[in-house]
């Protein structure tokens, strides 16, 4: 049996799942659930748009594009689509989500340990163990999919189904439905996973194409695994959403980070309660592992244009990550947030113009009918009156 066998649709499912769910995911459907409380439906549907239908769209285009990237943003111009990608890639993975694993990683161990080390110190390790799983990258979807996945899912599971049968109660939202149906919209994007889909899927498309080199069931198994992933991703969003808007008073004045491993402890008890700490690490962990993986591929290929300079542009992804991830999640977000809000929309535009491009370019041109002349098979004006 070949690798790509072994690699069905349900477990790159599951491993494009692991990516998708990294620290945002965890940080934003709990607050936008505390902050909707009996408005949540308005809330996560806004919520679902931006963090699942618009990154599905990116990996439809991604499969449109047969996993060429570069491609894709290739109508900015050859060094114009560079940069974006650049930008792009640097925004989302060493100063945003990359960083944020590493913070929030250290939050969900904090609570239980008695003798607590330094956020630096935490990091630090962190970020250097990451580094080894990626440096053994040949094992990275086994990994992910058969592993760490059932793991974190069964740990959200437990605190998702307790906390929903927890009798707390909270003061009601005021708001309009369609204030918080917008605030979900803007919440959803705080995910990156918009950006996420255009490389993750990327990474997906190429590993089954080095495998089984059939380009049309690599970009068939990819589009079916971006659907199974979408769906878990909504399917946990709602059980998160529920679980904060019914315990929102408990979550008051509560830091986004540290949400989860309060309900935790409220639903499951202090001594089960490290069940949420191993959910964020677990979440946090499967994530970085990703985003490291894309990045240092992307500066060696395309940056150094040397494959074998690999190991320093893992170790140089790790550095940024490590200087970001110490400046906490305000700081984080100080430099991502106003970025975030230029580039989504101009992401959105591009997936809409080359996808149609696309499209167009290959509908079947209706070929213009022959003239009398031609029917007739000879030039009339030639003939002799």
């Amino acid at each position: 049996m070949t690798a790509n066998q072994q690699l069905s649709s349900f477990t790159l499912g599951l491993a494009l799942f692991a990516m998708f769910f990294g620290s945002g995911n965890l940080i934003f459907p709990l607050f936008l659930g505390q902050l909707a409380q009996d408005q949540w439906l308005a809330a996560g549907l806004g919520f679902g748009l931006t963090a699942v239908i618009v990154p599905l769209a990116g990996v439809f285009a991604m499969v449109i594009f047969k996993g060429d990237y570069t491609s894709f943003f290739g109508c900015l111009g050859k060094k114009g689509g560079l940069l974006a990608i650049f930008m792009l890639l640097t925004v989302w993975i060493p100063l945003g989500s990359g960083a944020r694993c590493a913070m929030l990683a250290y939050s969900s161990i904090l609570p239980y340990t008695e003798n607590p080390i330094s956020l630096w110190m935490f990091s630090a390790i962190y970020c250097a163990l990451i580094g080894f799983v990626v440096y053994k990258k040949s094992r990275m979807l086994d990994l992910l999919g058969h592993v760490l996945t059932p793991l974190l899912l069964l740990c959200l599971g437990f605190i998702v189904a307790w906390g929903i049968n927890f009798d707390a109660v909270a003061p009601r939202w005021t708001d309009e439905a369609g204030t918080l149906f917008v605030r979900g919209l803007t919440e959803g994007y705080h995910t990156m996973d918009l950006i996420a889909s255009f490389f993750f899927s990327a990474s997906i498309i190429e590993i089954l194409r080095r495998t089984s080199h059939n380009e049309s069931l690599s970009l068939n198994k990819t589009l079916k695994a971006s659907l199974i992933g979408a769906a878990l991703l909504a399917v946990v969003y709602v059980g998160l959403i529920c679980l904060a808007a019914g315990n929102a008073g408990l979550l008051e004045g509560i830091p986004k980070e540290q949400q989860l491993v309060v309900l935790a402890k409220a639903v499951l008890g202090s001594q089960l309660g490290i069940v949420a700490s191993i959910a964020i690490f677990l979440a946090c962990f499967t994530t970085s592992v990703a985003l490291a993986n894309v990045f240092t591929d992307f500066l060696a290929e395309k940056i150094f244009h040397d494959e074998a300079k690999s190991t320093m542009a893992l170790v140089i992804t790790q550095i940024v990550t490590f200087g970001m991830s110490i400046t906490g999640l305000e700081g984080i977000s100080f430099v991502t947030g106003p970025l975030l809000e230029i580039f989504y929309p101009m992401l959105i535009l591009l997936i809409v113009v080359n996808v149609g491009r696309k499209f167009l370019t290959s509908a079947p041109k209706i070929e213009e009918a022959p003239d009398a002349e031609e029917i007739a098979g000879c030039n009339l004006s030639e003939q002799p009156l």
